[in-house]
């Protein structure tokens, strides 16, 4: 059986983004991992999403948000069901439309001495973002100023 030294565990709610995280992930240098994505549309999207992960050849354990509570987000609960699920020795949190740069899981575990527990805060970067394979762009700013905070079923999730 399959046990990562790394687990990287990330709650998603909104729309969107799924596809960055997989970019950076598939590039990683370091190999040894598992992502674990929480998904509070999990039923709109799972199938998508187990496609995507495959085309870039990203080891993926995709579940559901458990607790939802209405239209309100939870994913540090979410957070609390990647890490039970986790098999790596070592687990690194993130949050949707998150880039990790091809050094990220690396920088993570540089910060370890093997002998304490420890928080690290990782490289990340805002201005480069790699190759993504996506159908057409989505304006995040412009589904909140919707007033839809991205939980509402709305054109971006119908696919229009």
């Amino acid at each position: 059986m399959f046990r990562p030294t790394v687990s990287v565990v990330m709650t998603t709610f909104r729309p969107g983004g799924i596809d960055l995280v997989l970019a950076g992930l598939r590039d990683q240098n370091f190999r040894d991992y598992e992502f674990i994505l929480v998904d509070r549309r999990w039923e709109l999207r799972h199938d998508r999403v187990q496609e995507m992960a495959n085309e870039y050849g990203v080891p993926l354990i995709h579940v559901p948000e458990y607790r939802r509570n209405g239209p309100f987000t939870t994913f540090c609960s979410g957070w609390n069901t990647g890490i039970a699920l986790a098999r790596g020795e070592y687990i690194i949190l993130c949050q949707d439309w998150t880039y990790a740069p091809p050094q990220w899981i690396e920088g993570h575990l540089f910060g370890l001495d093997g002998n304490k527990d420890r928080y690290v805060v990782a490289p990340y970067i805002y201005t480069h973002l790699p190759e993504i394979l996506s159908k057409r762009l989505l304006d995040p700013e412009g589904q909140m100023a919707r007033g839809g905070h991205c939980v509402e079923f709305d054109d971006i999730l119908r696919g229009e």
